[in-house]
């Protein structure tokens, strides 16, 4: 199965078991939870970059 590598943005390649993602491109190389972690992360800091300021919040 394929993923967007977290680093370089290209194909990784998520294992059968579902236990690991490598990418070929660029040797990134994660656990599967970790990898969830990290593009949570990059998904929250890019809906950030989207929402206005707003006083009172």
């Amino acid at each position: 199965m394929d993923a967007r590598c977290p680093e370089c943005e290209k194909v990784a390649i998520l294992d059968d078991d579902i236990t690991n993602v490598k990418c070929p491109h660029c040797n990134f190389e994660a656990d599967y939870d970790s990898y969830l972690e990290i593009m949570k992360d990059q998904a929250i800091n890019m809906a950030t970059d989207y929402i206005p300021d707003r006083s009172g919040m």
